[in-house]
């Protein structure tokens, strides 16, 4: 059985490509919502390629609400989460080549320090610039950042706030001057904005 899908962003700049293609492929094989959310979590675990992007993604789905913040209350499928509605706009930064997410997630070291550096973290008065802050941090105590993602946040100008997607190389921002925020982020990647 062969499966074309048409993506619009990349797989390895941690934006949930590989979860969103994967529930995609389960929904045009069943269409029922609940097997197919199931079908594609599972493929995310066996084989290493999110973090629970595709319970995120089927949370958005449920509740019709693009682009949204959702918290994972509850790890698994059937875990419980919150969706809070983002109006603000987000410019994504596509940087660097990429990470293959199921080498991080199949190194016990790497899983240690990621589960080490979410104790503690939590996400309050939801929207949009605090997620980002919240990840920055995330990102930060998880040593996710390497040179040329760090060189990129430090480009970020005085009122944006920004962060690296989570496992991959994209930067994920925002700001009240998308101008500005685009012009400093332009020179390390495609700029999409959503």
């Amino acid at each position: 059985l062969t499966i074309y899908l048409r993506r619009d962003l990349p797989l390895g700049f941690g934006l949930g490509i590989s979860g969103a293609s994967a529930l995609a492929a389960c929904l045009e094989l069943e269409k029922d919502l609940e097997k197919s959310v199931k079908a594609a979590h599972r493929a995310e675990i066996e084989f290493k390629t999110g973090l629970g992007d595709v319970m995120a993604i089927s949370a958005s789905l449920k509740e019709n609400v693009f682009p949204s913040i959702v918290i994972r209350e509850s790890p698994g499928y059937g875990g419980e989460v919150s969706t809070y509605p983002v109006k603000d706009k987000i410019l994504v930064c596509l940087s660097g080549l990429g990470r293959d997410t199921s080498q991080i997630l199949n190194d016990t070291e790497w899983i240690e320090i990621i589960n080490m550096a979410s104790i503690g973290i939590q996400l309050t008065n939801v929207n949009l610039r605090t997620a980002i802050k919240t990840g920055r941090l995330f990102t930060e105590k998880a040593g996710l950042v390497n040179e040329n993602l760090s060189e990129i946040l430090e480009k970020v100008p005085i009122g944006a706030v920004a962060t690296v997607a989570h496992l991959g190389t994209s930067v994920v921002a925002t700001s009240n001057d998308l101008r500005d925020l685009r012009s400093a982020l332009e020179h390390f990647g495609e700029i999409r904005e959503f």
